[in-house]
């Protein structure tokens, strides 16, 4: 490394923020989280000017802290800004900098610990679903640069945890195959993109995680990464990979997300949309990465006899998870969409990202719509089908009847089914 470490370019950027914000407060006024979570900005200017003030180490207010705590990474902020600043960024920074009050020590044992409980849910919930070789198609091991034979298009940057519903990935890979594109595929724990830990104010080991990842999604060369989740998406695309760049010299692919990738190749993909999907659909809109909204959309009005509805409800957040934050509002807000969705008639209600779909299925038996993901449309577009195991499993509401059904992929990948029985409570029914 010839240039400036990650910290340094945090630094770097909290110093540019500093210099460049006017306190306007127009970022704060478009924030979404503020109102739900009781967040005063009747005097926007001064909310702005506490959020500073815990960048330059200080106290704050009481109200520029929980701003810090409940930002959704709604992206709503940045272009509210007309000074050059990305808010979202200042305000990942402002918690960070609450965070990192706690000591080194501590904000590290959080982030390994919010890691390690993703990374075992993670493990647990794929392998009750896939059999080992299919599990390989999706988390292959890493090779070491040389290693791979000839350049792909593109990597496919899964993350950490879309094979808690590996239909949806597994739908990805029949599609490029169908398009005939060349591709590696990488994600699990071993290519994280470092938010567990920088949500947890850990910002050195978030950089030591991402830039070791940047690095693996190189090895295969290809100058495209396309990524699933949109958390990783910002995190690589908006923090690390700028950063990778400066400390480098230069940044050795670009990262966009999946959706973008096919409102790429829409006319080819159109072309193999050969069987008519009658429904009429509305999606589970996410605020942080617009033009995936609008990609999804193009994409699936590509689809013959599909009609997309628009929903008259709030669209905030990156996925679900990121509401939990605020419990009672995310479930209000769920039930909006429910109630908007069943008033506009729709006959599918559908997930864009994985984490929404996990939380979407729960509700199929409480709605007269079906609760699917956007992939499973483009497959049905193209004839091809992958059941939904991680539905039909979370459906059944028990247990013991999960364990039961899940035995012979317990068997097959060695688990402990205490250890198992643990995580799918947690982590399949923990809150309900």
């Amino acid at each position: 490394m010839d240039g400036m470490s990650f910290t340094d370019v945090l630094t770097a950027q909290t110093d540019h923020i500093l210099d460049a914000c006017t306190r306007c407060g127009k970022c704060a006024e478009a924030c979404p989280m503020t109102e739900p979570a009781g967040i005063d900005t009747s005097d926007a200017p001064a909310l702005v000017s506490g959020l500073l003030d815990l960048l330059r180490g200080g106290e704050g207010t009481p109200g520029a802290q929980r701003w810090a705590t409940v930002c959704s990474n709604s992206g709503k902020c940045i272009p509210a800004c007309d000074y050059g600043i990305n808010p979202r960024l200042m305000v990942n920074l402002a918690r960070i900098a609450v965070k990192g009050k706690q000591g080194d020590a501590a904000v590290r044992k959080a982030g390994n610990a919010y890691f390690n409980n993703m990374s075992r849910g993670t493990r647990v919930i794929s392998r009750l679903q896939l059999a080992p070789d299919v599990l390989a198609r999706l988390n292959p091991p890493l090779k070491p640069a040389g290693e791979y034979e000839g350049t792909p298009d593109l990597v496919f940057y899964t993350g950490c945890n879309v094979i808690k519903t590996p239909h949806i990935a597994l739908l990805v890979l029949d599609v490029f195959d169908a398009l005939n594109v060349s591709y590696e595929v990488m994600g699990g724990n071993a290519t994280c993109c470092g938010i567990q830990q920088f949500k947890q104010g850990d910002a050195k080991t978030a950089g030591r995680v991402g830039y070791n990842t940047i690095e693996r999604l190189g090895r295969a060369g290809a100058s495209k990464v396309v990524a699933w989740c949109p958390s990783c998406q910002i995190q690589i695309g908006e923090v690390a990979l700028p950063a990778y760049a400066k400390s480098y010299g230069s940044a050795p692919f670009d990262i966009a997300p999946i959706a973008e990738f096919f409102y790429e190749r829409l006319d080819d993909l159109q072309a193999l949309f050969v069987h008519p999907v009658r429904k009429r659909v509305a999606l589970q809109e996410r605020s942080a990465l617009p033009r995936v909204m609008a990609a999804v959309k193009a994409v699936l009005r590509a689809i013959p006899e599909l009609e997309v509805v628009e929903l008259d409800v709030p669209i905030m957040s990156t996925q679900s998870v990121h509401l939990n934050v605020l419990p009672q509002f995310k479930k209000d807000l769920q039930q909006r969409e429910f109630a908007a969705a069943l008033e506009a008639g729709v006959t599918t209600f559908a997930s864009v990202f994985h984490g929404c779909h996990r939380d979407l299925v729960h509700y199929q038996n409480d709605v007269s719509f079906e609760l699917l993901n956007f992939m499973e449309l483009i497959g049905e577009a193209m004839g091809i089908h992958i059941p939904d195991v991680y539905k039909r499993l979370a459906l059944m509401g028990d247990i013991d009847a999960v364990l039961a059904d899940t035995a012979g992929m317990i068997a097959a990948h060695g688990m402990d089914i205490d250890m198992v029985r643990e995580v799918v409570a947690a982590d399949m029914f923990g809150g309900r």
